[in-house]
């Protein structure tokens, strides 16, 4: 199996090391432990490089919403986690998708990346949501197109102009952010908080997030992914 193609299937119960990091499976452990029924829809988190070390998704976003959302008989979604080569997510997408099921793809940093080349080359399978967070890739830009078969796009980015120079920031500012991508559907800077001053002007004023809070920057689009 590939470094960057490790996998946690929909419904499998992964667990924890003694420092409450997720254990990445093997495909093995999961075979007959997974869920079959594809009955909902199937939300796919896709984290960026190393996040199998640091788990800023693995930890931080995909747990707390698949224990939410995608767990036992009453689960409202089918989710998924994989690691930014993707390698073994299209025959799921693929099985969801002739099942009827819609399909919803999440990814941070060069996971970001890895989402929309799950859409560029699986044309044949309807993607209704995908979300980018600060994607990351020297090969791409902001000026990224959307994938035909992508219903709706949300990039949600960090403004590097205004961003400290913290070493999770210094990797992406290395790795190639694309920043604003202007043929997503929304965009939304992660690192500019806005408020209402007595008069309800909006003022918008910098935060101290960066490239690694992911949790922070699936926050401002979850509840548009838990609509489907």
């Amino acid at each position: 199996m590939c470094a960057t193609d490790g996998i946690i299937y929909p419904g499998y119960p992964y667990g924890y090391d003694d420092k409450n990091m997720i254990i990445l499976p093997d495909i093995e452990e999961q075979t007959g432990n997974i869920t079959q029924d594809c009955l909902k829809t199937l939300v796919v988190f896709v984290g960026g490089c190393a996040d199998d070390l640091a788990q800023p998704v693995l930890r931080w976003v995909f747990p707390d919403y698949e224990s939410a959302y995608g767990r036992g008989p009453a689960r409202i979604q089918d989710v998924c986690y994989s690691e930014y080569g993707c390698g073994k997510v299209p025959p799921v997408m693929q099985k969801w998708f002739d099942a009827k099921q819609k399909i919803v793809l999440v990814g941070h940093s060069w996971g970001g990346n890895g989402v929309i080349e799950l859409a560029e080359e699986n044309q044949n399978i309807t993607i209704e949501l995908l979300v980018t967070l600060d994607p990351v890739s020297r090969s791409r830009d902001g000026d990224e197109e959307k994938p035909s078969n992508v219903k709706r796009w949300l990039n949600v980015y960090v403004d590097y102009d205004v961003a400290d120079h913290s070493m999770p920031n210094m990797v992406a500012r290395t790795g190639g952010p694309w920043g604003k991508c202007i043929n997503a559907d929304k965009n939304i800077i992660a690192n500019l908080s806005e408020s209402k001053d007595k008069n309800g002007n909006i003022i918008k004023t910098p935060n101290a997030l960066g490239h690694a809070d992911a949790k922070a920057m699936f926050m401002r689009v979850e509840n548009e992914v838990i609509k489907f």
